[in-house]
């Protein structure tokens, strides 16, 4: 989790107030997910806006470059979602195989951060 966009004094925020919160990232979250499949199925639009882009990062845009990474796919917070969601099969997997798998899996766990 990003602890920069937490809101300080969060947790005295109200329920409904939480679940507005909840409910706008999510609205958010699916405008992008529908914004990145429609702009693959229109390589042209795609590759317009990929310029366009680039342009802006090389002018120091810090939220073109974020951009960039994101649709590339290439996102730290989407790389570290695609590792959390390895490292709960293979915790499945361990368990499922036994006690000492996990221990195993915990050792490779490990090199794979350090490598990171």
């Amino acid at each position: 989790m990003n602890e920069k966009n937490l809101i300080p004094g969060a947790h005295k925020l109200t329920v409904e107030e939480q679940s507005k919160g909840g409910k706008a990232s999510g609205v958010s979250r699916g405008f992008r997910s529908a914004v990145k499949k429609r702009l693959k199925d229109n390589p042209l639009l795609f590759d317009a806006i990929i310029s366009k882009l680039i342009e802006m990062s090389l002018d120091g845009d810090l939220k073109a470059i974020d951009l960039l990474l994101e649709l590339s796919g290439e996102s730290p917070r989407q790389m570290e979602l695609a590792l959390k969601k390895r490292e709960m099969k293979l915790r499945e997997a361990a368990a499922k195989s036994g006690g000492n798998a996990l221990a195993k899996l915990d050792d490779v766990l490990d090199k794979i951060r350090e490598e990171l």
